[in-house]
């Protein structure tokens, strides 16, 4: 990749408002990198790596079930005291909430029901299955989009869990802002209406098709989280929609009596590591972290990518440009080297880093996702 894919992925960002009492409310990272920035300066606020970052929350961030640590190294930095104090939130379980907040931007959450995500019995029959209603409520899809996206799409599970994303995406924007407000949004609740009531995905017009890939693309880009109009604290959207994606992969079911899950851990059989896993083999997808989730989703996009172009669809496909124009980001805003970059533009933005601060960090995300072979 070349530099302007830095540039066409800070193009998309607007600054996330802190909401008061919860650091959970707001892009803890984003106050993470303006703390570091200001008060460590650039070089060390931008000097470490996805894996060393991780690695100050969890033990083996390369498991795909890994495990939070029980003594986070970060909280050990003599700083952290400091960056806790100015955070929004209750002082005597405020390094926990911003510790679970770090791990839920980061993508070291799972879907485990009762732990991570809260369902009932009414939601595992929306859903039509326990695991499916885990990670498809930690995706924060409504049933009746998480099933027409998948009717639309057939067995495309990856393109499907976009859409499904994209959708509830503009369905929460329509909850969120007043009516009178959608056109200065460019908010369009016909594109959903049109959508929700096609039973022919022949008929899905390439106008609409693009209005939600543009949502979806903005959002992954924007790599920020959100509080949707039913107060549900979302995840970043690339999370989303691996997420998704695994309910779908979860509602076909499992190749034996026990399924791949165990007391919501996974068997001993089943891949650990990336460099265990193949195109085929499963993850137990809730006791999964979201990353190790997205690093599934990744290898399932490049399948079903493979099969559509034995299918004859070309580059200039409305299904091939999601891939290559929307999708390949769920890859991209894993590292935590992208995401800095685009927080520190966005901070030079609102006057809280230099220039030549964003561009330290701007220049090692470059350098990184250059090397980078969807």
């Amino acid at each position: 990749m070349k530099s302007h894919l830095r540039l066409a992925f800070l193009a998309g960002l607007v600054p996330i408002a802190a909401t008061a009492g919860d650091s959970r409310d707001i892009d803890i990272y984003r106050e993470l990198v303006r703390f570091r920035s200001q008060h460590l300066g650039a070089e060390r606020a931008f000097g470490h790596t996805t894996h060393a970052f991780l690695s100050q929350l969890a033990d083996d961030p390369t498991s795909f079930y890994a495990e939070p640590s029980e003594t986070p190294a970060i909280t050990n930095e003599i700083w952290w005291t400091l960056f806790l104090d100015g955070l929004p939130s209750d002082p005597a379980t405020l390094s926990r909430t911003a510790l679970d907040a770090l791990k839920w931007q980061s993508g070291l959450s799972k879907a485990l029901p009762g732990v991570d995500v809260l369902i009932d019995d009414q939601a595992i029959a929306a859903y039509r299955g326990r695991e499916v209603a885990a990670n498809a409520r930690k995706a924060g899809i409504d049933p009746d989009i998480f099933w027409q996206a998948a009717d639309m799409n057939g067995s495309m599970k990856t393109i499907a869990a976009g859409y499904a994303v994209a959708l509830q995406i503009l369905r929460d924007q329509m909850k969120a802002y007043d009516p009178a407000d959608y056109g200065r949004r460019a908010i369009k609740p016909d594109v959903l209406q049109r959508y929700m009531a096609q039973s022919h995905p022949g008929r899905i017009t390439e106008h609409d098709k693009r209005y939600l890939q543009d949502i979806l693309r903005y959002e992954i880009r924007r790599n920020g989280t959100v509080t949707d109009a039913d107060s549900r604290h979302a995840l970043p959207a690339a999370y989303r929609v691996a997420r998704t994606a695994a309910a779908y992969a979860d509602q076909a079911g499992y190749a034996n009596a026990q399924g791949f899950c165990t007391a919501d851990r996974p068997l001993p059989w089943l891949p650990r590591h990336p460099a265990e896993m193949e195109y085929h083999q499963p993850l137990c997808f809730i006791a999964a972290t979201d990353r190790a989730v997205q690093a599934w989703y990744r290898r399932e996009l490049r399948q079903e990518e493979a099969i559509l172009h034995r299918r004859g669809h070309t580059t200039s496909s409305p299904i091939m440009r999601l891939i290559a124009g929307v999708l390949a980001w769920v890859d991209v805003v894993s590292f935590i080297e992208v995401v800095e970059a685009v927080v520190a533009e966005d901070l030079v933005g609102i006057g809280a880093l230099d220039e030549a601060d964003a561009e330290l960090a701007a220049n090692r995300s470059t350098r990184l996702t250059c090397r980078i072979d969807r």
